[in-house]
C-alpha cells in the first residue's frame, strides 16, 4: 500500500476549485455575488468566447483595502463570518471564502480595487494560484476582477466544457436571475463586445422581468404576496396559457439568494393543479424572505441549494398563495384575431357523387364534407410555382436512407420494402390499380374497396405517413420543404438556452421549411412555416419543437432527426373526429400509395387494415 501523505497546497487548491468552479457560469456567479455583498449599485459583466477566454466583472462597490487584498485570495478567507454562530444569522451571499482562491488556482486572474477613502487603488495578478504582481495604481472606487484562460492548467476539466455559445447562454441565465433577485442594482451583460441586456436598477422586479424575458411573459404576470409568521412570499407567476416543457423558468430566491429546490418547484406546481396539463410547467419568480435561523445555506459547495427547517409549512404556503392568485382573475386566454386567410375548399360536384360506387347513398356512412375541414384545410394546395414531388425514386431513396443510418447502430434495422401484409398487395411495380373510396365512418376511418378486398384507412396515420415522407425527403436531399409565408409574422421570445438551440440548428429549421429572423431583444420572428404545417398554432408548435430538441441535449444522431420529423408529422396530421371530403381523401390516398412503404405511420401503427371478401363471406355464413 502506498504511504499516506499530505497533499501540497497547489494540488489542494485545484481539487477545491473543482467543487466551486465547475464552468464559467460558476465564476460569474461567485464574482457577481461578491459585488452585491460589496454594496455595489452598478455591476457590469463582460465575457468573451463563452467566458473561457475572458470574464470581467466590474462594480462600484466599497472595494477592498490594500492590506487585505492578498488575504482575500487565501482559502477560507471571508469578511462575512467570524464564528460558527454567524451561520445562523447569515444574509450575505458569499461566505465560504473559497471563490477567489478557487478561481485564481485555475486561471490567470487580476483584481483592481479601491476603497472610497484610499488615494490609490491596488492591482494584483495571480497565475495558477501564485502572485505575479502586486502594486498600487490609479483606479475609481469599486472592484474589477478579470479572469483569463479559465482551466488553462487543468485541461482535463476544460475539455468537458460545452461550446462557447452554450457556456455563454448559461452565464446569461445566471446574470439574468441575479438581476431579478436584486432589482435595485443596475446590471449590464456583454458578450463578445455586444450588450445583451441592461437593467435600470429602479427596484422593480417586474421591469427586470420585462428586460430579461420580454413582453410575452411580462403581459401574463400575476402578482403573489403572502405573509405568514416569519415567511413573506411574494413575486410573480404567469397565467396558465404560458407554460413550458421543462422547469427552466421556475426561479426561487430565498432571502434574495438564488436557489434550486425540487420541493419549492413541486409546491408551485401544486398551486397550478387543474390549470396545467401533465408534464407542463409554469413560469414563476418566487421570493421567500424568512428568518435565517430556519435555513441551512451550507449544504452545497456552490451555494446552489438550501435547506428549510420547516419545508412542509413553506411548501403549503407557496401552493396556497399561487392557487389564490390563479383563482382571482378570469383566466380566459386573450387571442389576437388575425386577418382572415384565404381558405382552400373542395366542392364535390354531382358528377363526382354519381361516380361513387353503387349503394353508397343507401349506407349509414357519414356524407362527404362539402368544404373540407371545419376551419382550415389539413392538406393545403401549394402555390403553382412550388412543385412538390409526389413520390421518391425508389433506388435513390433507399440508398440515402442506408447512408444516413449506417453509422448509427440500433436494435432493429429500418426497412422500407413493401410488406406482404395482405393476400393481394395494394401496391406493385405496375401503374396504380383502380380503387374506390366508399366513404368515412366515425369521422376517423375511410373505407376503400379494391378487387375483392375492403381496406379500412386510419386518416391520422395515413396523413402522418405522407407528411413524414415529405419531411424526410427534404432532410435527406438537397431540396427544402416548400415554405408558406405568414403575415403578420409570429414573434416568439426565447431564453438564452433556447436561442442557442435555435441558432445551432438553424440549418435544420430552414431545410424543413421555416423562415426565421432575429427580431432583437431576445425575440425571433417566424415569417414562414413548412407548407405541411400551415394553418396550425404556429407559436405553440415552434416552441414545442425547440423544447423537444433541448430535451435531447442538442446532441443529434440520425435516429433523433428521424424522431423529430416523425413528431412534426404527427402534429401536422389530420386528427380523428375530423370530417374529410371525398376530394381530400382522393388526394391523400394517391400520395399515400405512391410511397415505398405506405403500411405504417412513423410510430409503427398501421395506416390501414384489410378484410377480404372471403372473410366477410365466412362471417355471413356464405362460406361454411
Amino acid at each position: 500500500m502506498n504511504p499516506i501523505r499530505l497533499l501540497d497546497s497547489e494540488t489542494i487548491d485545484k481539487i477545491a476549485a473543482g467543487e466551486v468552479v465547475e464552468r464559467p457560469a460558476n465564476v460569474v456567479k461567485e464574482l457577481t455575488e461578491n459585488s452585491i455583498d460589496g454594496h455595489a449599485t452598478i455591476i457590469n459583466v463582460e465575457i468573451k468566447n463563452g467566458g473561457i477566454d475572458l470574464i470581467r466583472v466590474t462594480d462600484n462597490g466599497s472595494g477592498i483595502e490594500n492590506n487585505q487584498v492578498k488575504t482575500a485570495f487565501l482559502r477560507h478567507a471571508t469578511s462575512k463570518l467570524t464564528t460558527i454562530a454567524d451561520l445562523d444569522s447569515l444574509v450575505s451571499l458569499g461566505f465560504r471564502g473559497e471563490a477567489l482562491s478557487s478561481i485564481s488556482a485555475v486561471s490567470m486572474t487580476e483584481m483592481i480595487t479601491k476603497t472610497e477613502d484610499a488615494l490609490l487603488g491596488t492591482h494584483i495578478s495571480i497565475e495558477g494560484g501564485k502572485i505575479t504582481e502586486f502594486a498600487e495604481v490609479g483606479a475609481p472606487k469599486g472592484t474589477t476582477v478579470i479572469v483569463r484562460q479559465l482551466f488553462y492548467n487543468t485541461p482535463a476539466r476544460r475539455k468537458f466544457l460545452k461550446s462557447p455559445q452554450s457556456e455563454a447562454a448559461r452565464i446569461e441565465e445566471v446574470v439574468e436571475r441575479i438581476a431579478i433577485s436584486h432589482p435595485e442594482i443596475s446590471f449590464s451583460f456583454t458578450v463578445n463586445g455586444k450588450t445583451k441586456f441592461t437593467t435600470s436598477g429602479n427596484g422593480s422586479v417586474k421591469d427586470v422581468i420585462y428586460r430579461v424575458y420580454g413582453r410575452e411573459i411580462y403581459e401574463r404576470l400575476l402578482d403573489i404576496d403572502h405573509t405568514c409568521g416569519d415567511n413573506h412570499i411574494y413575486g410573480y407567476v404567469a397565467r396558465p396559457e404560458y407554460n413550458l416543457g421543462t422547469r427552466e423558468l421556475e426561479i426561487f430566491l430565498v432571502n434574495k439568494r438564488l436557489v434550486s429546490s425540487k420541493e419549492l418547484s413541486v409546491s408551485v406546481e401544486n398551486g397550478y393543479h387543474g390549470f396545467l396539463m401533465q408534464h407542463r410547467f409554469p413560469f414563476c419568480v418566487v421570493f421567500i424572505d424568512t428568518d435565517p435561523a430556519t435555513l441551512d445555506v451550507n449544504v452545497h459547495p456552490q451555494k446552489a441549494e438550501i435547506r428549510f427547517s420547516e419545508i412542509a409549512d413553506v411548501s403549503n404556503e407557496i401552493a396556497e398563495t399561487v392557487a389564490e392568485a390563479l383563482h382571482e382573475p378570469e383566466l380566459i386566454p386573450v387571442v389576437e384575431i388575425d386577418e382572415p386567410k384565404p381558405q382552400v375548399t373542395y366542392t364535390v360536384s354531382e358528377t363526382t357523387v354519381d361516380s361513387l360506387p353503387e349503394g353508397v347513398e343507401d349506407t349509414k356512412f357519414e356524407p362527404f364534407a362539402e368544404t373540407g375541414f371545419p376551419s382550415k384545410p389539413e392538406i393545403p394546395v401549394p402555390p403553382k410555382k412550388e412543385v412538390i414531388p409526389q413520390a421518391f425514386e425508389t433506388r435513390r431513396y433507399n440508398e440515402v436512407i442506408e447512408k444516413v443510418m449506417e453509422d448509427s447502430p440500433k436494435e432493429e434495422e429500418l426497412t422500407y420494402k413493401q410488406q406482404d401484409l395482405f393476400e393481394e398487395r395494394l401496391i406493385d411495380d405496375k401503374p396504380l390499380k383502380e380503387y374506390k373510396i366508399i366513404g368515412q365512418v366515425f369521422k376517423t376511418y375511410w373505407l376503400i374497396s379494391l378487387n375483392d378486398n375492403l381496406y379500412i384507412v386510419d386518416q391520422h396515420a395515413a396523413h402522418e405517413k405522407v407528411n413524414y415522407e415529405t419531411f424526410l425527403k427534404a432532410y435527406l436531399s438537397d431540396e427544402s420543404i416548400a415554405t408558406q409565408m405568414i403575415s403578420p409574422p409570429v414573434v416568439v421570445s426565447l431564453t438564452p438556452g433556447q436561442a442557442v438551440i435555435l441558432n445551432e440548428n438553424l440549418e435544420l429549421f430552414y431545410k424543413i421549411g421555416y423562415e426565421i429572423e432575429d427580431f432583437g431583444d431576445k425575440s425571433y420572428a417566424i415569417r414562414g412555416v413548412p407548407m405541411n404545417l400551415y394553418g396550425f398554432e404556429q407559436r405553440e408548435l415552434f416552441m414545442s419543437l425547440i423544447e423537444e430538441i433541448s430535451v435531447k441535449d442538442k446532441v443529434y444522431t440520425p435516429e433523433l432527426i428521424l424522431a423529430k420529423l416523425a413528431s412534426m408529422s404527427c402534429k401536422a396530421a389530420i386528427k380523428g373526429n375530423n370530417t374529410v371530403s371525398y376530394e381530400e381523401m382522393k388526394v391523400l390516398m394517391d400520395k399515400l400509395m405512391s410511397l415505398d412503404n405506405p403500411y405504417n405511420c412513423p410510430h409503427g401503427r398501421p395506416t390501414f387494415i384489410c378484410i377480404t371478401k372471403t372473410e366477410l363471406d365466412k362471417k355471413f355464413k356464405r362460406i361454411v
